[in-house]
């Protein structure tokens, strides 16, 4: 199949999502609604409210991934074609956790607690699973993240100036110097299929 195919048919998908969500209730429970596919509709019991609950959760094409009250660990669930649903042990528990959680078309990024380095997972046909130095740790780190369908973004912990990487054909990964640093910088971070957004800091201007 052909990328263009590809994007078509993930569009397509897309739409269809939009009549499904899921949400960490105030006790911390993850609770799923709507169109139901790959199990992205069946969080596990650690953030279901059985074997724990969630702090945090994040919704991507067609897979979930939620940060584990009390521990930090990363959880996914869903499609795992590419990989998005498994976490590195750098952030599932095992050798990390994480503070922040975004889940993008079929990757997913967090930001890894303690460190701060931004740790993705999952498709990188566009290197939207390499974060680049200035956020993954070597030379500098992050305070949120957010992903797209084949980008990634990133808000520099200390400086406030945002940093994306992967696909680029919409200009969805070239940030104005309004927040990238040059004039201005940004408090918060969403990213869309093809468009980004942020909070600039200071003015509170979208």
């Amino acid at each position: 199949m052909s990328e263009a195919s590809r994007r078509i048919q993930t569009l397509a998908v897309i739409g269809t999502l939009l009549a499904w969500a899921s949400a960490a209730r105030a006790s911390g429970v993850v609770v799923a609604w709507g169109f139901n596919a790959s199990g992205i509709l069946a969080p596990p019991s650690l953030v279901s409210g059985v074997g724990g609950t969630a702090s945090a959760i994040a919704v991507g094409a067609l897979h979930t991934c939620a940060i584990q009250a009390g521990t930090g660990a990363v959880l996914c669930w869903g499609d795992n074609g590419s990989g998005e649903a498994t976490p590195p042990p750098s952030v599932d528990g095992t050798a990390g956790s994480a503070t922040e959680i975004a889940a993008g078309g079929r990757h997913s990024c967090a930001v890894q607690a303690g460190t701060g380095a931004v740790i993705c997972w999952g498709e990188n046909s566009d290197g939207q699973a390499t974060p680049p130095a200035s956020v993954d740790g070597t030379a500098g780190t992050a305070n949120a993240i957010a992903a797209g369908d084949s980008h990634s973004c990133a808000i520099q912990a200390g400086s406030g100036a945002v940093v994306c990487w992967g696909d680029d054909d919409y200009g969805q990964a070239t940030p104005p110097a309004s927040v990238d640093g040059t004039a201005g910088t940004a408090s918060a971070i969403a990213a869309g299929w093809y468009h980004t957004c942020a909070i600039q800091a200071g003015t509170g201007t979208v």
